[in-house]
């Protein structure tokens, strides 16, 4: 076969093909986009909620149940609160902000909202490890004999919320490599559609 194609000829005729207009999305994605944004507005403010339960519950620690074991408990608790409302406000605040709704613009807002769902699920796994530290502060708070530290709590946290934790730790691993290949398809998808 012969080597002599004319370049310039060909890229001329290519540049002269119809481009296909691009489509508005369909209401059935915007509806669907639109839902999304409702929930993440309903659960941004449910953490909200979450977080000064958190803060009330901190203060309410520091007066009620003096030394070591409320100063610590308060600690985690405040420290909970904040890295809430911080988090929340990182994850949710750009997808309730989007408004690009073009075609382009609709594979822009699920490829962003998997992004944040993957930073989320990172986050929700630091909670469970800062548990599964309270825990161990709870344990070495009894045996150091620093404070007087219930059996009932200590259980609790031993044998139901640490468990849970490290389940939780492990089922959100599992979200987690779905979100990335997810994430691996769209940003594909996005390339070629730029």
């Amino acid at each position: 076969m012969a080597d002599n194609f004319d370049f310039a000829a060909l890229a001329k005729s290519w540049q002269q093909q119809p481009v296909a207009q691009e489509t508005p999305p369909s209401a059935a994605d915007l509806a669907q986009a639109s839902q999304r944004q409702r929930e993440q507005k309903l659960l941004m403010y449910a953490e909200w909620f979450g977080a000064v339960i958190m803060a009330i519950a901190a203060v309410w620690l520091l007066v009620d149940l003096p030394g070591w074991l409320g100063t610590i408990s308060a600690l985690f608790l405040a420290l909970g609160a904040l890295s809430t409302t911080y988090i929340s406000w990182q994850v949710h605040r750009p997808i309730l902000a989007y408004d690009n709704w073009s075609s382009g613009g609709l594979l822009g807002f699920r490829r962003k909202t998997c992004q944040l769902s993957l930073r989320y699920y990172r986050y929700t796994q630091l909670s469970c490890v800062a548990l599964m530290l309270f825990t161990l502060t709870l344990w070495l708070l009894h045996l150091w004999q620093l404070d007087d530290t219930p059996l009932m709590m200590l259980l609790f946290y031993s044998l139901i919320v640490s468990p849970a934790c490290v389940f939780g730790i492990y089922r959100l691993q599992q979200k987690v490599r779905q979100k990335t290949a997810e994430l691996a398809h769209l940003s594909a998808l996005a390339e070629e559609f730029s």
